[in-house]
């Protein structure tokens, strides 16, 4: 039983930012830092089954909270099964 509630816990967490909010959906991801845009804040996505996809949808449902209309990604950072992206968000007019 111990083992059943533990397992139920790690899917529940790890499925967390699997899907893009409507919001997220609607965010750009520029290729290059916008010039035309002011910073709303860094966001950091996660994920630990080593997709840098759900990373990105993790990132951009954050940016989606945060009231952003674009996304940059600074950096990625693979390490085994996590993988993390730093990004900045922006509202972009």
């Amino acid at each position: 039983m111990k083992y059943l509630i533990f397992i139920s816990f790690l899917v529940a967490c790890s499925s967390r930012s699997e899907q893009l909010s409507e919001k997220a959906k609607e965010i750009e991801v520029h290729k290059t830092r916008p010039a035309q845009c002011r910073v709303i804040g860094k966001v950091e996505g996660k994920n630990g089954q080593g997709s840098k996809e759900l990373a990105l949808n993790d990132a951009l449902n954050q940016a989606a909270e945060k009231g952003a209309n674009g996304l940059f990604v600074n950096q990625e950072v693979p390490n085994g099964n996590n993988v993390s992206l730093y990004a900045t968000a922006y509202d972009c007019e």
